[in-house]
């Protein structure tokens, strides 16, 4: 069974997009704030990555654990998020934040530009 398109789609948009936004950032500022927007769209693209295949692989094992599956991965994907940005701020020294909070802005808004697009 092939993964749906749908995850492909929403997770693949939101690496394109970080994408961009960390060489719009790295053409208008330097090379440490293109990287500063990849590891922030990385914090948020990384857990979300991850809960697309884990949504995908109960839809195809354990449908009716689904839902409680949806309910505490959005909770694991939002603890994880919180702690990669702790991490990348505790060991990244020379992060520029501006640059950081642009790629996890981009990353969270991918999912509702997607939705937007599906219609």
């Amino acid at each position: 069974m092939a993964v749906p398109s749908g995850f492909v789609a929403i997770v693949g948009l939101q690496a394109a997009l970080i994408a961009v936004a960390a060489v719009a950032m790295g053409a208008f500022r330097d090379a440490p704030a293109a990287w500063s927007t990849l590891a922030g769209g990385a914090a948020c693209w990384v857990p979300s990555a991850l809960f697309a295949g884990h949504l995908w692989l109960t839809m195809r094992t354990r449908p009716e654990h689904l839902a409680i599956v949806f309910f505490v991965g959005e909770f694991a994907k939002i603890l994880m998020t919180v702690l990669m940005l702790l991490l990348i701020g505790r060991l990244y020294t020379t992060i520029f934040w501006p640059g950081l909070l642009l790629g996890l802005m981009v990353a969270v808004k991918a999912n509702w530009l997607a939705l937007l697009l599906r219609r």
